[in-house]
């Protein structure tokens, strides 16, 4: 016969093994959702900040078009990771910082470009004037 101390343990040491091999079932879920979601993250920013580019690339090449004295504002929206923000010759390059690593969003514009574009995230106004043989951008 089988004492009843003895019975009580073997109940709780059962339990143990159940809740442990439960977890040890979810772990590797837990790890894979969140891979996962920082994979989704850095697929959003990318989409973000490629809008973000060629809206301010085709707002700089309509007003070269129409010529001097041209003028549009547009509004974006820059999210959180842009480091640094490059308006040089006909490129606008965005470097941003990812789960994944740093790198670089380059749009090329037809016209010579020339400016300055804060990189705090948020709402910005953009403001993209012609001037002569180069478009101006600025916020």
């Amino acid at each position: 016969m089988i004492k009843r101390g003895m019975r009580k343990a073997q109940v709780s040491m059962e339990f143990l093994m159940v809740v442990g091999l439960a977890l040890m079932m979810t772990l590797p879920l837990i790890v894979l959702f969140y891979q996962q979601s920082e994979n989704l993250n850095t697929g959003i920013l990318d989409s973000q900040i490629d809008k973000v580019a060629s809206e301010i690339r085709d707002a700089a090449d309509e007003v070269y078009y129409l010529g001097y004295p041209s003028k549009k504002t547009v509004t974006i929206y820059v999210p959180e990771g842009v480091n640094s923000i490059s308006i040089y010759n006909t490129s606008i390059m965005f470097l941003v910082e990812s789960a994944n690593g740093n790198y670089e969003v380059v749009k090329w514009s037809v016209a010579n470009l020339t400016g300055v574009l804060q990189t705090y995230p948020g709402i910005h106004h953009v403001v993209v004037e012609a001037q002569e043989g180069y478009v101006s951008i600025s916020d």
